[in-house]
């Protein structure tokens, strides 16, 4: 997810870069008795794409934060004598057959046990 993030911030960095050396650019070569036709410039439509892409990032980056954070109900089966024990996990410290607690206890299941997700 990491990645994900510092890859999309440097793909609106690039852009605004970009946008920065166009202005410049464009600037320096046209004549300066054109008139201002009143319509977005590249840069304006750079630094708009620059902004939504950040705001969208965040947003992701949000969203998997408070999924990642959301407590689930984990029952697990003991197959011998079919008792079941019901624990409090968060989302993300929950493992194929291993997890750990909200109040810190890690579980580790043996061959035999089942995991179950109580919604």
């Amino acid at each position: 997810m990491h990645r994900q993030l510092l890859i999309t911030l440097l793909v609106a960095a690039i852009v605004i870069a970009l946008a920065r050396a166009r202005r410049g650019r464009v600037k320096r070569d046209e004549a300066p008795a054109r008139a201002d036709s009143g319509l977005p410039t590249g840069a304006v439509i750079g630094y708009a794409l620059a902004a939504l892409t950040i705001l969208a990032s965040a947003g992701f980056g949000w969203h998997w934060y408070q999924d990642a954070h959301r407590i689930v109900q984990v029952e697990v089966v003991e197959s011998t004598s079919g008792q079941r024990t019901v624990y409090q996990v968060h989302k993300k410290d929950l493992g194929t057959r291993e997890f750990r607690t909200i109040d810190g206890r890690f579980v580790s299941l043996g061959a035999s046990d089942r995991l179950e997700r109580v919604e």
